[in-house]
């Protein structure tokens, strides 16, 4: 393709709700750089990496798009169209196309519902496989190829994933496993937009909102509080709610309140709803199913709450509090808020 070198890491990026660019993007693009350096040379060149974003018209200014280069991409393909990036179908057909063009070593997303959505569908298209929820990404040393670490089984066992015989190599990641690197100053890339063959879009949104103005975005929070059944009503996420606010969370939930339809899907955290990653987590009223510990068990500080001792979450907490939560949390919330009031005093 033009503009973008073959044989390198490619990075599907999505934006925010606001149109700003996301974070994951800046992650990913990193860890690409990472991954092309350990690639061995071909040609006497180095691996580019090169980042696709879908807009529609408001997305994203060139200018913002240039910046991602200050985190290791060499240059930015922009699609931008009807119904992007909201129809996935179209999504993926346009990344299939462009993978297929570019021949990419490596084709990496972020493990959010843009990337969950996107990436099976461009994998069934391109033939290749694709590893899920990735926790940790490297090069082999002997055969160069991507080693995909992801957990399984409840977040028990670390499977070591490998595409020996198919391109591109797919993984999505959990956001927030790597981190954002330092900018490097001055440093842009190339953004291009590149000629698009007509792509079928048979299935077309006729309207798309915005849900609670980007609050429920779990993955872009470095903290998270959920809420399980042992709420034992939809009223307890007023309190969750609270303590969130106190801490500056986000609200998370367990699979079975949503079901129950007392908190929507996009606070679902799980293997059938986000995958994340905080600095904190903190679960209340949740058991903790091998479902569930799927979704945060990658956290890097994890709180559980919960009147069962016996409570399969406990076995994966850094502090496991036995007790009521509609007695505990009240008494988080007033310690905390009594710790900001002495430090504003202090101050």
């Amino acid at each position: 393709m033009k503009g973008i070198s073959s044989d390198g890491v490619l990075v599907l990026g999505e934006t925010k709700c606001s149109g700003a660019v996301s974070d994951t993007v800046y992650e990913l693009s990193a860890k690409a750089r990472a991954l092309a350096d350990s690639l061995k040379s071909s040609a006497g060149r180095r691996h580019d990496v090169n980042v696709i974003m879908m807009l529609d018209e408001k997305n994203a200014s060139e200018a913002d798009l240039g910046r991602i280069g200050q985190y290791g991409a060499d240059a930015v393909a922009v699609v931008r169209g009807d119904g992007l990036p909201f129809d996935r179908a179209k999504c993926a057909k346009i990344l299939a196309l462009l993978a297929k063009k570019a021949r990419p070593q490596i084709l990496l997303a972020s493990a959010t519902a843009f990337g969950r959505s996107v990436m099976p569908y461009a994998a069934a298209l391109l033939g290749t496989g694709l590893t899920a929820d990735c926790t940790g990404l490297e090069i082999e040393e002997d055969r160069g190829l991507l080693l995909q670490t992801r957990p399984a089984i409840g977040g028990n066992v670390m499977a070591v994933i490998k595409t020996p015989n198919h391109r591109p190599q797919m993984a999505t990641v959990r956001p927030g496993t790597f981190g954002i690197p330092e900018p490097v100053r001055g440093r842009t890339a190339k953004v291009m937009e590149p000629e698009m063959p007509y792509i079928d879009d048979s299935v077309r949104a006729s309207s798309f909102e915005p849900f609670n103005a980007c609050r429920a975005a779990l993955h872009e929070r470095d903290a998270i509080v959920s809420g399980g059944k042992g709420l034992r009503r939809a009223e307890g996420f007023e309190l969750i709610s609270r303590l969130a606010e106190t801490v500056g969370a986000g609200v998370g939930a367990s699979r079975p309140v949503v079901e129950m339809k007392w908190i929507g899907y996009p606070h679902q955290v799980g293997l059938s709803g986000q995958a994340v990653s905080p600095k904190v987590y903190i679960a209340a009223g949740i058991s903790g199913t091998v479902q569930h510990l799927a979704g945060m068990s990658s956290s890097g500080k994890i709180v559980s709450i919960n009147r069962d001792p016996e409570a399969p979450i406990f076995k994966v907490s850094d502090v496991a509090i036995c007790g009521d939560l509609y007695e505990v949390i009240p008494m988080l919330i007033e310690r905390i808020e009594k710790r900001k009031r002495g430090a504003r005093d202090d101050g």
